[in-house]
């Protein structure tokens, strides 16, 4: 299988690679400290967006600046764990720009500018 191997001890490059093309670039920094996030929660997390190319951030209406198609964000889940305290380990970790999508129930995380938002 394309990108099988792993980064982490707890993920894969797979995980990070573009829905549409497969393709897939992603910063080590953002893969190391997801890893810590990982370590500190102690639940898996699932990532539902890592890379995206171009026409796959187009499609699902990124923003043409993506920290996605830059390979430094990632939009996650972590089943049955609060965003509000998800939010807060993420920032202790060092993500920087963080999203919290109470509706869709994920949270996105990037190595861009100190920012928040949240819909």
């Amino acid at each position: 299988m394309i990108n099988d191997f792993k980064l982490t001890e707890n993920f894969n490059l797979r995980e990070f690679s573009c829905k549409c093309c497969g393709a897939v670039k992603i910063d080590s920094e953002l893969v190391q400290r997801l890893q810590i996030l990982r370590d500190r929660i102690k639940r898996p997390i699932i990532i539902t967006s890592g890379y995206r190319c171009p026409k796959h951030n187009k499609e699902v209406g990124g923003n043409d600046n993506s920290y996605h198609t830059k390979g430094l964000a990632v939009d996650i889940v972590v089943k049955d764990y609060g965003l509000d305290e998800l939010e807060t380990l993420a920032r202790a970790v060092g993500f920087r720009g963080i999203g919290v999508y109470r509706i869709k129930n994920f949270i996105h995380l990037d190595l861009g500018p100190d920012r928040r938002w949240i819909l």
